[in-house]
């Protein structure tokens, strides 16, 4: 699947996608964006990294909401059953976001802090590598060299 057929999905979604960057060869690193066009999802495709696996999430696994009460729990409960839970906040950068990984009150306390007035988070389940070309699409950005190879995640 090439980005311009992702693009296209994005662009017949009914809301927000989240795109998850896993960088190649990076211990972990992961990116994490929100657009809701083609043309927002192909200005984000021009910052991955060669050798990334990137999932573009169509189902609102990961979506944005009004933090309050309601959410906070919300998180505290994903964070209790799955080790952590995956929020994050629109970064400087229009549709980079700012995640972490609330393990529990501790850390969300801290969170809190750090995000002072905001309105608004991102939170969920951290999602897996899903390509079923409705609710997700998976896809290996090819090295520098135009080939795609299969890395470490």
């Amino acid at each position: 699947m090439d980005y311009e057929t992702v693009g296209n999905l994005v662009e017949s979604s009914e809301h927000e996608v989240i795109v998850l960057e896993r960088v190649a060869r990076a211990a972990g690193q992961t990116n994490w964006f929100s657009c809701c066009n083609s043309n927002e999802f192909i200005e984000v495709s021009k910052k991955f990294l060669p050798g990334s696996c990137v999932s573009v999430y169509f189902d609102r696994r990961i979506a944005r909401h009004r933090y309050d009460e309601s959410v906070r729990e919300a998180i505290l409960k994903i964070a209790a059953e799955e080790i952590d839970c995956v929020v994050g906040v629109r970064a400087v950068d229009q549709f980079r976001l700012e995640v972490d990984f609330i393990g529990g009150l501790g850390e969300l306390e801290e969170f809190e802090q750090v995000l002072g007035d905001l309105p608004e988070v991102y939170f969920g389940s951290f999602p897996g590598r899903d390509h079923d070309g409705i609710r997700a699409v998976t896809l290996i950005v090819p090295d520098v060299d135009g080939i795609v190879r299969k890395h470490p995640y």
